[in-house]
């Protein structure tokens, strides 16, 4: 199994999907394999600029020829590797388009190779803005998904009677394997990390998007609460004035500098005041910025059964930046480590500082204030949080594990 076609049925959307598929193929190729990646341009995203893909086939599915030549391509792949599915069109015109829909029905019924899809949607209000999301599920020859327990999961087993249910073969017509999207701890420390006296441990700075899943709401409380009044600096990035923008600005006081890049703004006035909020960012400029920053945050929560192993890309690169990481409790409380086997805030020596929703916090502000003194003792914390996290999801265990996985189940 050498030659490997990725697909981004759904175009480059600059989020998980894309940093997925850019640390897929970076291993990938580092581990001999030859790929080729092919993304949708049928529908067009604020995001798309935030990573760099390299060298990929980027074509508008509506159109019948790159379309022809993806699947004569793929016929000659070993395995063919979903790492996305086109927008349903809502009937507003942001979907995919149903000429991109169509041609991608036809790219799967006419790719003979075996077929991994691996969904990275976690809510059913998320997959079901898939098009051809059954018809996907259908060609698959193996299914990933963050957790087999998540909707995702259970839709699949709803619409093919597998996952444990019997069928009149009496057996499973689909397997489900839970994935971990990892990724390469070391070679981000040696491009980001910065020694410790380098960083600003006054300085803290959320990253996410304003969708209330990720966690903003915790942050402001953290903020308003402690923060402020310790004199520190806070900073989010990653808002942008989606939907959700109207839910967010009215949580909290903050200066909106949605319109400016972090580093045109000056903060040295800012710290015990507000929170500073930024926009959307490239990932290339986010990981300088956090590398010289105290304390990163990633609050994400998610109920238990969307969990499973997985913690999130902005999780791992607040550490591989060199923070110390401030994460979410309740999200701790659930997530598996991959090596221990107990969850993550159960596991010793885990390196992170936990908040809680609706809790004073009060020994997390301890810690931190102890951290924030001690040059030493932060360093000792960073680098203790840098391993636990490799353990648990570096992309050379995480992606060995997806592909053995692939080798043994087609």
């Amino acid at each position: 199994m050498n030659n490997v076609s990725v697909i981004m049925a759904r175009g480059v959307e600059g989020c998980g999907v894309t940093k997925y598929t850019v640390e897929q193929v970076k291993w990938l190729r580092k581990n001999g394999y030859n790929v080729k990646v092919y993304a949708a341009k049928d529908k067009n995203y604020s995001r798309k600029n935030a990573h760099d893909l390299g060298e990929f086939e980027w074509f508008k599915f509506a159109h019948d020829e790159p379309i022809n030549k993806m699947i004569d391509e793929c016929n000659n792949s070993d395995v063919v590797m979903i790492n996305s599915l086109p927008s349903r069109d809502t009937g507003r015109g942001k979907g995919s388009g149903a000429q991109a829909v169509d041609n991608w029905k036809r790219a799967l019924s006419s790719i003979k190779t075996p077929k991994v899809l691996i969904q990275h949607d976690h809510t059913v209000y998320s997959i079901k803005r898939n098009g051809a999301l059954e018809e996907s599920i259908d060609a698959a020859d193996i299914i990933f998904a963050h957790a087999t327990t998540n909707d995702f999961s259970q839709y699949v087993k709803d619409h093919t009677g597998s996952g444990g249910l019997a069928t009149f073969l009496g057996e499973e017509t689909k397997k489900i394997f839970p994935f971990q999207p990892g990724i390469d701890f070391d070679g981000i420390r040696a491009q980001y990390w910065k020694p410790i006296k380098e960083q600003d441990p006054k300085h803290h700075k959320w990253i996410g998007r304003t969708t209330s899943w990720k966690g903003y709401r915790l942050m402001f409380a953290w903020h308003n609460m402690y923060a402020s009044q310790e004199g520190w600096l806070t900073t989010m990035e990653g808002i942008e004035k989606s939907p959700a923008w109207l839910g967010f600005k009215v949580l909290s006081e903050f200066y909106d500098e949605l319109a400016n890049q972090p580093d045109d703004v000056d903060l040295a006035s800012r710290y015990g005041d507000k929170a500073s909020v930024f926009s959307t960012f490239i990932n290339d400029e986010l990981m300088h910025r956090m590398s010289k920053v105290g304390f990163g945050y990633q609050l994400s929560i998610l109920k238990p059964k969307y969990i499973e192993r997985s913690i999130e890309y902005t999780h791992q690169e607040v550490v591989a930046a060199g923070t110390v990481p401030v994460f979410r409790k309740e999200y701790g409380d659930v997530c598996v480590h991959r090596v221990s086997g107990d969850t993550l805030t159960q596991t010793p020596n885990n390196g992170t500082v936990w908040l809680e929703e609706g809790q004073d916090n009060k020994e997390a502000l301890e810690l931190v204030q102890k951290l924030s003194a001690d040059n030493v003792m932060r360093d000792e914390y960073r680098e203790m949080a840098y391993e636990f996290y490799k353990t648990h999801q570096d992309a050379d265990a995480t992606f060995n594990d997806l592909m053995n996985t692939i080798k043994e189940n087609l």
